[in-house]
């Protein structure tokens, strides 16, 4: 799958038509995923961008330092802390900032989807959908994070693998850059599809 630069100058994002059409779907989106039991105690912000008429996704590929999700692939954010007051968007933004170096001005908080639990830690995760200028000149904590990932997201569900994926993952897996991409980032990815297939219809 084509790359998208990684770092860049960071002007304001440009409301163009497309993005406007991505802003106003997830407005308009309730998620029908049912809440989940328990309190959320986890957040993440899920990067996207216009470049070149197409809508890029951003994702992280955690380091083995640290955290409970070491080497996967995933979104920028993490558990709550006492500091955030139980705000679960300041939760995102506060991790978004310290992974990769996204300032919270630089994003355009578009809509939520639906909170689910991970895999296999359990934690109750609440994405926030934010639309971020682009290039980006992201600065990544190298404790955290081993490196920065780039989609086009209209490509994904072309390249998506079932229970026979090359990796050996619960289904679905979306290969980036050869890295996986599985569990709930993987559902997460599905439901923005979903809510997003209109953006490339014709």
């Amino acid at each position: 799958m084509p790359s998208f630069p990684v770092t860049g100058f960071s002007p304001p994002v440009t409301m163009t038509p497309m993005i406007e059409q991505v802003k106003g779907l997830l407005k308009s989106y309730r998620s029908p995923i049912p809440d989940p039991a328990g309190e959320v105690n986890s957040a993440v912000i899920v990067p996207l961008f216009e470049h070149e008429g197409e809508i890029g996704i951003t994702f992280i590929k955690r380091s083995e330092k640290v955290g409970l999700h070491r080497g996967q692939m995933g979104f920028p954010g993490g558990m709550s802390e006492p500091g955030d007051q139980g705000d679960s968007l300041r939760t995102a933004l506060r991790e978004a900032e310290e992974e990769i170096g996204l300032f919270s001005e630089d994003i355009d908080i578009s809509g939520t989807l639906g909170t689910q639990p991970t895999l296999k830690t359990g934690l109750l995760v609440q994405p926030f959908v934010g639309i971020i200028p682009w290039p980006y000149r992201f600065a990544s904590d190298p404790i955290e994070v081993q490196s920065i990932h780039h989609a086009r997201l209209r490509e994904m569900p072309r390249n998506v693998q079932g229970a026979d994926n090359a990796f050996g993952l619960i289904p679905p897996v979306y290969p980036v850059d050869n890295q996986p991409v599985w569990g709930l980032t993987a559902r997460i990815v599905t439901e923005l599809l979903e809510i997003l297939g209109p953006v490339w219809e014709v």
